[in-house]
């Protein structure tokens, strides 16, 4: 089973050229939000599955940032914008946080639970849960800036595959970027950036193997001023601007197959356009 799995999902990576890291650099600026579609609550995340095995074009929706157990999904964008549901997942736990991700034909998310460090390995083809992975340490207290007890885990998928971020107890609740092995659902490299701690930064994501942290959440103007590479360790202050154009970002996850990064500002669902630097 997981050889199969395994076969599909490295077809998938080839398909969608996402394992050529020859093409991949750090991020040189961050362009303007592009507006898709709004929603009821200031919270939440959408996504799509940058491998397409799901469908290229699906787009998954998990709306509000806790205790409910509801993921949407639509057929394309045009159907999105036009409210036509294409299916409605229940699933057996309730989500903590706008950090969920879909990758392949799995939906990941944090277990919601107060100070849980469960991740959810939801089967999107079978509607059941593959597996629980804990995390090391108490998650307890560690959120992103826009929330006291919202996002907990983040999860992040990039070219390399799925991350989980979280403020590591070990690590003084700085950041620690974890890669979870999709096929055996288990961690595997940890690195613990020598970040703010995660109360004091407004989102992460990951890039090309390299941790980029947001500095505000409402500001309207702020950067991305904190990047860590973890194929060579090395951190920086990139100083990349970042426009929070609604005042109130609380997802931010970058999407390797579109190299764009997906957010979800104060109702808006957006998108950010991405120039990585030249070799």
């Amino acid at each position: 089973m997981i050889i199969n799995e395994q076969h599909d999902l490295d077809k998938a990576k080839e398909n969608v050229y996402i394992l050529q890291e020859d093409s991949c650099t750090h991020i040189k600026s961050i362009g303007k939000p592009v507006i898709h579609n709004n929603r009821l609550y200031d919270q939440g995340a959408w996504m799509k599955d940058p491998l397409g095995i799901m469908g290229a074009e699906t787009i998954f929706v998990m709306e509000y940032y806790s205790g409910r157990n509801e993921l949407e999904e639509f057929e394309n964008m045009a159907m999105f914008k036009a409210g036509i549901l294409r299916k409605k997942y229940i699933l057996p736990y309730n989500w903590d946080g706008t950090g969920g991700v879909v990758y392949g034909p799995y939906l990941y998310y944090n277990r919601y639970k107060q100070g849980t460090n469960n991740i959810v390995k939801y089967n999107l083809r079978t509607e059941s849960v593959e597996k629980q992975i804990s995390l090391p340490g108490s998650v307890r207290n560690t959120y992103y800036q826009w929330g006291q007890g919202y996002t907990q885990v983040d999860l992040a998928v990039d070219e390399q595959g799925l991350w989980a971020l979280w403020g590591y107890s070990g690590n003084s609740n700085k950041l620690r970027a974890q890669m979870i092995d999709v096929y055996k659902g288990s961690l595997t490299h940890a690195w613990d950036l020598n970040s703010e701690v995660m109360s004091s930064m407004g989102n992460a994501f990951v890039a090309c193997g390299v941790v980029y942290c947001i500095d505000n959440y409402n500001s309207k103007s702020t950067t991305i001023n904190f990047a860590y590479d973890t194929k060579t360790g090395r951190s920086w202050n990139p100083n990349i601007q970042f426009t929070n154009q609604f005042g109130y970002n609380s997802m931010v996850d970058y999407n390797p197959s579109e190299r764009v990064l997906y957010a979800w500002d104060n109702k808006r669902l957006v998108t950010y356009p991405i120039t990585f630097k030249e070799r």
